[in-house]
């Protein structure tokens, strides 16, 4: 069981939506009238799983997402450069020193990932989100490189949205 109260993989989706047919066939069979309720909130859960389960938009492959999560340590100290537009000048890119505490997919269908990270020097988490798009890039390396080291240090993780 996963540490999520709902399910995250369509196996899990699967699996919740087998067992809420098996209440379903039990409330039918007890035939029992006071507990209608539950099984009308079993219903609606399985109209839910199930739509969920099919939406071919929620299961498609999601590389650069992947890659942060197989390539990114967590809890210990990284520098990320996100850039959001590079045809535009300074305010579009966000050059980040601190630890990742967690890292998350950004909203469906897109690709990319959402990082919690507590900026060097601070305790609270700050949330920054990287979508990978046209003339977005992001840039991980080890360790808290200054910016004008960037060149000199090879980084655990690199993508550039083609143009």
């Amino acid at each position: 069981m996963s540490k999520y109260p709902y399910p995250q993989t369509r196996d899990e989706y699967r699996a919740a939506i087998l067992f809420q047919i098996y209440q379903l066939v039990q409330a039918v069979e007890a035939d029992n009238p006071g507990e209608h309720h539950t099984a009308q909130w079993t219903a609606r859960n399985l109209h839910n799983d199930v739509r969920e389960y099919f939406n071919a938009e929620r299961w498609k492959p999601r590389p650069v997402y992947d890659g942060i999560r197989a390539l990114v340590p967590l809890d210990t100290p990284l520098t990320l450069l996100i850039v959001h537009h590079q045809e535009h000048a300074n305010g579009n890119q966000r050059f980040v020193q601190g630890r990742v505490d967690a890292i998350s997919t950004v909203y469906q269908p897109s690709d990319g990932a959402t990082f919690s990270v507590i900026p060097r020097g601070c305790r609270k988490p700050c949330q920054y989100a990287y979508w990978a798009r046209a003339g977005a890039s992001l840039t991980i390396w080890p360790g808290w490189v200054p910016e004008t080291r960037l060149k000199e240090v090879t980084p655990l993780y690199e993508h550039a949205g083609v143009l």
